[in-house]
């Protein structure tokens, strides 16, 4: 896979086993030259070209139909400042953290990285690439979870099947003399410390102590010894869930517990912490951020909550809003909060802290490439969501932590605009097997998650096999739609000597016939007013060579672990749950 950091541009698609190709760049320019825009506010003079949908009336080849419903001028709310390269970008970015008193940026992946965030559309690198050494490993880490006390910057990582846990961390106090600069730093390691049967998740550091979700164990608390930067602990408090993020203010810390709580702990006497509150809000909590009595929570599928924390002894919800995807991460800044939710970043207007409202998201991409092997075109198919788990922000900055890099935007918490949301299903949208004389419709479902009308101005598919309504449609803000996709077996062989496909209703029952034997697959294109993504793609594909919906799955024999195998024939007549997973 190649990293697509752009947003995408129209598809150029192939449909059936033809080699149609769909020149829609030039439709796209074609449409930019014959727009007619719509009467709104000019775009201000700091958005870049990217921030601004100025598509509008177009119809795809061979259309005598001109657009009736015309697409808006809107303004991205989060406009991309920076992609942030460094030595690689392949991060794989876990925990993001902004520090205001030196303007740095922090981040957790593969490696440990420090940046110089200044200027937050003019990001550096100071240090990069750093791994941890650990006993009797040879992987060298990454981490997962920091936090900082001055220039000592703590470090965790949970350990999987192949990597350890630890918790370790940097001190970042020295800087290269040969640069000229004075920027490069030369951190040095921590020493590592490893307890038996400990997890190191999230860390958070209060008056020079170290408090650390433990997982099952609860909270660990620990010290580092200055002179030796040995790490030991002192206190800890156990039964308190399965803790995974952390946030300690004064003599509070708050804690996520996977199993669906907040839990408030106090923590005046470190060696000796007690429990004083939980407050159940749904989901799989995870990141938390805490500002003032109120704390903000990434409650995976429970998205985003924000609980009352006046008395802590009993924390009281005051919030919640829904995620399309996993939260995972979240942030405060300037009464908003942004989250980090697998598939998008999101900002939320919380001035209202019972009725959280979104100002916009912005989702990042990768091209994927597939192959023969994969029974698919080479060419054709959407970007795919590239995910996203960790966040921060300042002001009205925001920092992205995606698979790939870091990204850096700005809030323009003012601006009204569609958001166009469609599920990620669409990179293949498989209709099983159709014969020839019949045909199968599958609805795709959009939404406007966005603060203004959503115009769908344009929806068409490359071919004759698959159709699609409506062609015009416009969503309200907060409302759905349903597209119809249809798809009826025809073939290449009904075109005639110019290569354009014969008129529906005349195609060669025996052409179809061949054409369902070999499957068909075509581009499917959602044209919008959606100023960060006005053209969106969707795969679709019917009657498939190999595995696919509706075809039996065949005998498939599997050794387990335990030495014992599994057969797909134990599966008969029952609901099978496929599942991958890996470890990182």
């Amino acid at each position: 896979m190649t990293d697509h950091p752009d947003h995408p541009p129209p598809a150029v698609a192939r449909a059936g086993r033809s080699a149609r190709l769909r020149l829609a760049p030039l439709l796209l320019l074609a449409a930019l030259g014959a727009c007619r825009t719509a009467k709104l506010p000019p775009p201000a003079a700091d958005a870049p070209p990217e921030a601004v949908s100025t598509l509008d009336s177009a119809a795809p080849p061979d259309s005598a139909a001109a657009s009736v419903l015309l697409p808006g001028n809107y303004l991205s709310p989060l406009t991309r400042l920076q992609r942030i390269e460094g030595k690689t970008t392949h991060l794989h970015v876990d925990e993001v953290r902004y520090r205001a008193e030196d303007a740095r940026l922090f981040q957790c992946s593969y490696t440990f990285g420090v940046l110089d965030a200044k200027d937050p559309a003019n990001i550096s690198y100071q240090a990069e690439g750093l791994k941890h050494t650990v006993p009797d490993d040879k992987r060298t880490p990454g981490c997962i979870h920091l936090a900082w006390d001055g220039d000592i910057v703590y470090t965790t990582h949970r350990g999987n099947i192949s990597n350890p846990a630890f918790l370790s961390g940097w001190d970042i106090g020295k800087t290269d003399p040969a640069d000229a600069s004075g920027k490069k730093m030369l951190p040095e390691q921590l020493p590592v410390l490893q307890e038996p049967g400990v997890s190191y998740e999230g860390v958070d550091v209060a008056d020079g102590t170290i408090y650390v979700a433990i997982a099952g164990q609860g909270l660990g608390v620990y010290q580092r010894d200055p002179a030796t930067n040995l790490i030991a602990r002192v206190g800890s408090l156990g039964d308190i869930g399965s803790t995974w993020g952390i946030r300690v203010k004064g003599t509070l810390a708050v804690l996520t517990d996977l199993g669906g709580d907040l839990v408030t702990v106090d923590v005046s006497d470190p060696t000796a912490p007690k429990l004083l509150g939980k407050l159940a809000i749904g989901g799989v909590p995870r990141g938390l951020a805490v500002d003032g009595t109120t704390a903000y929570v990434a409650a995976g599928s429970g998205g985003l909550v924000l609980a009352d924390l006046t008395d802590p002894a009993a924390p009281k919800l005051l919030g919640q809003a829904p995620t399309p995807g996993t939260a995972i991460r979240v942030d405060y800044a300037k009464g908003h909060a942004f989250v980090a939710a697998w598939n998008d970043a999101r900002a939320y207007d919380v001035s209202d802290p019972a009725n959280p409202r979104l100002v916009g998201a912005t989702r990042l991409t990768q091209q994927a490439t597939y192959g023969a092997d994969a029974g698919d075109v080479e060419v054709g198919r959407p970007p795919v969501t590239a995910r996203t788990l960790g966040i921060a922000a300042f002001e009205d900055f925001v920092f992205v932590g995606n698979w790939w890099v870091l990204y850096s935007y700005r809030l323009h918490p003012d601006r009204q605009a569609p958001n166009v949301l469609i599920p990620e299903d669409a990179n293949t949208i498989d209709f099983g097997p159709v014969a020839a004389g019949e045909s199968k419709t599958v609805p795709l479902e959009i939404t406007n998650q966005g603060t203004a009308p959503l115009n769908l101005f344009n929806n068409w598919v490359d071919g004759q096999a698959f159709t699609v309504t409506p062609k015009q449609v416009q969503v309200a803000p907060g409302d759905k739609t349903t597209l119809q996709i249809s798809y009826s077996p025809v073939a290449d062989a009904d075109a005639d000597a110019s290569g354009k496909p014969a008129p529906q209703g005349t195609a060669d029952p025996q052409a179809a016939t061949a054409a369902e034997a070999a499957g068909e697959w075509s581009t499917l294109h959602i044209w919008s007013d959606d100023p960060d993504y006005p053209v969106r793609t969707a795969f679709v594909t019917a009657n498939r060579p190999g595995l696919g919906i509706g075809k039996p799955l065949p005998e498939t024999k599997v050794a387990l672990l335990d030495g014992g195998e599994w057969s797909t024939a134990a599966g008969q007549d029952k609901v099978l749950l496929l599942a991958y997973f890996a470890t990182f």
